[in-house]
């Protein structure tokens, strides 16, 4: 027998059984509402219920509550966790800024030499005679006895396998359609050390195209082309190595068939021209100067982040002592000293902290800086390996960062384990409760039909009483 709203025998009151706002103890738990019962007091033997479950909801409700909690934090986490990879990524380009990044060189004149630079390059000055520039072997094709008027349709042969020699190595070439575009295309595809081009010998009314090749090397190099009938090459160079000095030496000259030579560790120069030009190579911030923007732009948002979750008002970290150790790992990176050279600090570079505690960057402090102090300043930046600041920062940001070992990732597992510690209490206690409430209805039920039936014998013997008295002659009145 279930309990419900039922009129009382006796006054034609009604029960109720309706719950109170605010009794259910979340929405995983809704205590059943008894619809029917017998006694005039199955509301209140329902109250009764659906306070006790009530009560009995409340640590689950504060499990709940905790898993919201740990929820926001672990959001929080992987926000921070986000900012500081970025705060990595920005000392990562700082490192590359400090590596070839750090040098620039610059030639005297440009006809004669280009330079470029790559890694382990080092700062220097070094002159360079070129004596002879040299020149490629090239051939162009001689004239088929049809005129190529378009070299999309036409060829100059029409066989459709050819052999290159270059060289004395010969290279098989199979066009995948008769014409010289694509002979042409053929033979860049060969894998020979060769360059071919079409051109127009012709006038624009009167077209006449070749096939021009071209060793991609220097110096004397036989080039032909044959169809397998006939040579179709015409040498138009036969080409000559090159040779230079470098610093006067060695005094006969370097011979050599590449256009571009290594003239000292990290640097390269392309011979251009005939003639004697100086190559500086001289330290140069500017590619740190960009790093650092960025380093300072990745530092202030993961400060200002941080900063939310402090305070009376703050996020969802705030009182967490994680916090407090990223502050610190920051506040320690910001501040780092070197301990020699005339650059000690980020503050000679340009880089300050401000009274809120995140830095401002000014470029022209590293622009003043002279070569001495910039070989200084690369001293204090160091590497991520070797030390320095970026082996500190790098370090620092590790022991935050780090998948396993880092403070976001125990920080994380430890939540983690809470979260799933937490729904499992909260399933067991959905069970009890449960349970509770099957318990409950079944005992107010019997309670209800106990009531029930003493009300009917209530209004029974009232009934019986009233009927005798009013047909009693010796009862002539009530009381």
């Amino acid at each position: 027998m279930s309990i419900g709203s039922v009129t009382n025998p006796l006054s034609g009151s009604s029960g109720s059984s309706a719950l109170t706002s605010g009794q259910n103890a979340s929405s995983a738990t809704a205590p059943q509402t008894i619809t029917t019962g017998t006694s005039s007091y199955s509301g209140d033997l329902q109250a009764a219920v659906t306070r006790a479950v009530a009560i009995a909801s409340l640590p689950m409700q504060l499990l709940q509550s905790d898993q919201t909690t740990v929820g926001n934090e672990l959001g929080e986490l992987q926000n921070l966790g986000s900012l500081f990879s970025d705060v990595q990524n920005s000392i990562q380009s700082l490192s590359s800024g400090t590596s070839s990044g750090a040098l620039a060189a610059s030639v005297s004149d440009n006809s004669i030499l280009e330079a470029n630079l790559s890694s382990g390059a080092t700062a220097g000055s070094y002159t360079v005679d070129v004596l002879n520039a040299g020149s490629a072997a090239s051939a162009i094709s001689t004239s088929p006895s049809a005129q190529v008027t378009d070299p999309a349709s036409q060829d100059i042969s029409s066989s459709s396998s050819f052999t290159l020699t270059v060289g004395g190595t010969a290279y098989t070439v199979q066009p995948a359609s008769q014409n010289l575009n694509a002979l042409a295309s053929a033979i860049n595809s060969s894998g020979a050390p060769v360059q071919a081009i079409v051109v127009n010998l012709g006038s624009p009314t009167s077209p006449n195209y070749q096939l021009v090749i071209q060793s991609s090397n220097l110096g004397t190099v036989g080039i032909q082309l044959n169809d397998g009938t006939n040579n179709l090459l015409t040498s138009l160079s036969t080409g000559a190595s090159a040779s230079y000095t470098v610093d006067g030496q060695p005094p006969g000259g370097i011979t050599t068939n590449s256009s571009t030579v290594t003239v000292a560790p990290g640097l390269n120069v392309t011979l251009e021209g005939a003639g004697s030009a100086t190559v500086s190579v001289t330290g140069s911030l500017t590619n740190v100067s960009n790093a650092l923007q960025s380093f300072v732009t990745a530092y202030n948002s993961a400060v200002i982040e941080l900063q939310r979750n402090n305070g009376q008002s703050g996020g969802a970290l705030t009182g967490d002592s994680t916090v407090l150790s990223m502050e610190q790992t920051l506040a320690q990176i910001g501040s780092y000293t070197g301990s020699s050279g005339s650059i000690t600090s980020l503050t000679q570079l340009g880089v300050e902290f401000t009274q809120q505690g995140t830095l401002t960057f000014d470029p022209t402090a590293i622009g003043n800086l002279s070569q001495s102090q910039i070989t200084d300043a690369l001293s204090y930046l160091g590497s991520p390996t070797t030390g320095g600041f970026l082996q500190f920062a790098t370090n620092s940001l590790n022991a935050i960062t780090d998948p396993v070992t880092g403070v976001i990732a125990t920080e994380t597992q430890s939540l983690q384990n809470e979260n799933t510690q937490d729904q499992q209490e909260i399933a067991d206690d959905q069970a009890r409760i449960t349970q509770l409430q099957q318990n409950l209805n079944a005992q107010m039920a019997q309670a209800d039909a106990l009531i029930a039936n003493l009300q009917y014998q209530n209004q029974f013997l009232t009934g019986l009483f009233q009927y005798d008295t009013s047909n009693n002659p010796n009862v002539t009145g009530s009381g």
